[in-house]
């Protein structure tokens, strides 16, 4: 008999290929486009039950880490983030949730956002670096590819995608608020990129500080030294509702860039606004003022226009 779990990989493998492809001739990425690739790699429609709306963006998902992966441009400083701001425009909004992506906070880092925290990661040859809750890849797909990557994610779906996103990694389906104890065994990473789940934790459910007990564990594993860039939720801050919550977590490390933009999920199907924190595993008191943007796009104009 036909391996059905088999067969759907198979299909969920040939049109992510055939998107990659598209993304990469620099075609835009309609919903016709999306769709018409995965009716050709399924041999169906989703109206005929062959695939859903919600897997077809978790395959444009696996498409674009596979092309980021491909280095298609130059990522080296705060210019070249134009490129990922232009790939953005290219694709599709997001507008279908499954009840399994509310329940486990699945929501994916575009591919701008995610280029501005590499940029500030700085990652340098030979580092180890750890996602703790790594969904398709798209937060760590234009790092350097001279890193070991240690790729960890719940979801078995997604594990399976980072594995053909990226054959050389560590990959592991732990607890990323456990991950201190769960990944003992493991080399510890000199850096951190991490997107956590921002409300809902393993075995407790809705959870509000989900994300700052991901944080917490993440600043345990990574070694004294290393450098932690992470997107949280706009509660999480000096200024904030729970500020005493934010000062206790980084009593003892360094906070070195605090970004708030509010309205950069908007590809990815939501309008919250999140916070992208610079944090070395170094003594530090001082705090940065935070910069405020509505995007990366606006982000990225000032930038320009303060060294220009």
């Amino acid at each position: 008999m036909t391996d059905l779990f088999s067969t759907a990989a198979t299909a969920d493998r040939c049109a992510a290929l055939l998107l990659q492809d598209r993304i990469r001739s620099g075609e835009t990425i309609t919903r016709a486009v999306l769709n018409a690739a995965m009716t050709e790699a399924y041999g169906g429609s989703d109206a005929q039950g062959r695939w859903t709306q919600r897997e077809s963006f978790e395959i444009l998902e696996h498409a674009l880490a596979l092309h980021l992966r491909t280095r298609p441009y130059e990522l080296q400083a705060f210019a070249d983030v134009v490129a990922p701001i232009r790939l953005m425009a290219s694709l599709p909004t997001q507008t279908v949730r499954s009840e399994e992506q509310l329940e486990w906070q699945q929501f994916s880092t575009p591919a701008d956002i995610a280029a501005l925290a590499v940029l500030l990661a700085n990652a340098q040859p030979g580092d180890v670096v750890l996602e703790p809750s790594a969904g398709n890849g798209l937060l760590v797909a234009q790092l350097r590819q001279d890193v070991t990557l240690q790729l960890n994610e719940l979801d078995p779906a997604r594990r399976a995608r980072l594995a053909h996103s990226f054959p050389g990694a560590q990959i592991s389906g732990h607890d990323g608020a456990a991950i201190t104890s769960l990944m003992a065994a493991s080399e510890r990473p000199t850096l951190v990129l991490m997107n956590p789940p921002f409300s809902r934790s393993l075995g407790r459910g809705a959870d509000d500080l989900a994300a700052v007990r991901h944080l917490q564990a993440a600043l345990r594993r990574l070694r004294t030294g290393g450098r932690l860039v992470a997107i949280m939720p706009d509660w999480f801050g000096p200024s904030a509702r729970l500020r005493d919550l934010y000062e206790t977590t980084l009593r003892d490390v360094a906070v070195r860039t605090s970004l708030r933009l509010e309205k950069c999920y908007a590809k990815h199907g939501t309008s919250i606004a999140v916070r992208l924190y610079v944090i070395d595993k170094t003594p530090g008191t001082s705090v940065p003022s935070t910069i405020q943007r509505s995007s990366v796009a606006e982000f990225w104009t000032s930038s320009r226009s303060s060294t220009g």
